[in-house]
Parts: C-alpha cells; structure tokens; sequence
C-alpha cells in the first residue's frame, strides 16, 4: 500500500516542481523588456552628454547630505554630492547667489531645485540646490 502511495506522490510533486519552473522562466520571458529598457534609460541618463535633470519639492527630511523632497503626494531621497553649490534666490535677487553650506541653509519646509546627476548604478545624486524663496 505504501509503494502505490509513493507511486502517485511522486509523479505530482514532480509536476508541481516542474509547472513552478515553467511559470517562473515564463515570468521572467514576460518582464526582460522592461528590464532592458531600465538599463537603457540609466545608460543614457548617466551619459557625459545629460548634464544634469532636475527635481522640484519642499523639503521634508534632511539626514545629512541626502534630503527627502515632497511633491503633490510623491517624494524622493536624494544624496547630494560633497562639492554641491547650493544657492538661495528671492525675488530681491536679480539671479541665484551662492551660500554657505548645505546644513546650515536648507531647513524643513523649504521649496528646492534640484539638480540632479543619474549615476551609472541608478542612484541619484544632487549637483547643485536652489532655496527657493517664493514668499519674499
């Protein structure tokens, strides 16, 4: 009676492991082109010939050198590089002027530009950051 047990057994847990593989391998003949064109799209934004794209949202978090910008319900973590110029404008200023530093300027709440750099690996890096001071 066990060997009849046995003989059934098998055979299904053989076409359940067989079945997992054919969906999974078919799964993953459905998402490659998508892959494809995320890898393309990273090539081509961190090519020497993109200088930069930019981001646009208030601040709502800054842990160190990377700041979390909200806008209308989407946010984004970006790390700024060590040698980023950050400037302030208002409308008293003609144009953008530089300031001091990144931690000692940019508080919660404040709207920023950011000019953003696509790195080979897909991670985002800040250029340069723009206060913008829209109530003055």
């Amino acid at each position: 009676m066990d060997e009849k047990k046995i003989a059934v057994i098998v055979p299904i847990i053989a076409a359940l492991i067989i079945g997992g593989a054919i969906g999974v391998y078919f799964q993953f003949q459905k998402d490659a082109p998508k892959l494809n064109i995320a890898r393309n799209v990273i090539k081509s934004l961190s090519s020497k010939t993109v200088p930069s794209i930019v981001a646009f949202g208030k601040a709502s978090k800054i842990e160190g050198r990377n700041i979390t910008l909200d806008y209308n319900g989407d946010t984004i973590t970006i790390g700024i590089s060590d040698d980023a110029q950050i400037y302030t404008s208002s409308n008293q200023t003609a144009g953008a002027t530089p300031t001091a530093s990144l931690l000692e300027n940019i508080k919660i709440g404040d709207d920023l530009s950011v000019n953003l750099k696509v790195l080979p690996d897909g991670q985002l890096q800040g250029q340069s950051v723009i206060i913008l001071n829209f109530a003055n």
